[in-house]
This record gives structure tokens, sequence and C-alpha cells, in this order.
């Protein structure tokens, strides 16, 4: 499944140079020691609006997922279904992203799953997660 060409819009970069160098970069609270995802504002632990940017393990759990499968193409053919997923981060935060390299027979909540980065030639880098 393709999923089109990536760009970032400025609140993100942090998360988009990460990705670029093979790391997964989510928002981190100091005050209070709580992770959030990329996208995130502000702590809802202590109320800090002003959230910092730090390299977290990569290190995942899946929670649940779906499988999207393809269109047929004109000689019949089709693409392989996607997988994508509700995954935790070690950290904690829950992220969702493709599944890549996944047998769908094995496909289990609590599967232990780790964090990669795809460098397309157009747009920017992106996060898909693999089992451990």
């Amino acid at each position: 499944m393709d999923v089109g060409i990536m760009r970032r819009d400025g609140r993100t970069d942090p998360f988009f140079d990460g990705a670029a160098a093979d790391r997964l970069v989510i928002r981190r609270c100091e005050r209070c020691d709580r992770w959030y995802a990329p996208d995130h504002g502000g702590c809802s632990g202590c109320g800090d609006e002003e959230l910092s940017w730090a390299e977290a393990t990569g290190e995942a759990t899946l929670v649940t997922w779906a499988v999207k499968h393809g269109r047929p193409a004109g000689d019949g053919t089709a693409p392989p279904p996607a997988h994508l997923a509700l995954v935790e981060l070690a950290e904690g935060p829950w992220l969702h992203a493709r599944l890549d390299g996944v047998n769908a027979s094995a496909l289990r909540e609590g599967l232990p799953l780790r964090a990669s980065f795809v460098h397309p030639d157009e747009g920017e880098s992106y996060l898909l997660f693999r089992p451990a």
C-alpha cells in the first residue's frame, strides 16, 4: 500500500529529522517525565505547555490492528494487504502506524514490535513497526 508523499508541517520537524536518521523522537514533559505522541501539545499530568523532544527506544507492543485489502487491478492481481496498527511505545504513548514484515496469522495483542523507518525518494522519511 502506498502511503503517498509525507510532508512536514513545521510543528513536527524534530520527529521527521529523527525519522531521517532512523531515530524515533517523540514529545516528553521534563517536569513530570511523561511521554507523548509527536503531535501532542501539552502535558496532561502537570499542565506544562512546553514539551521537549526526546529519543524513544523504538520498542512497542501491538494493541490492535486492521487489515486493508487493496482493490484488484485490471489484470485481476491485487496488491498485498496493508496492516494498520495502534501500538503502545515502551515509554507509554500510543501511536498509529503501519506494520511491515508481519504474517497476519501471527498478529496478536501484545506482540513485541520495533520501530523501523522508510526513506522514500520524495517526501519525508516515515515510521512503521516490524516484529521484534
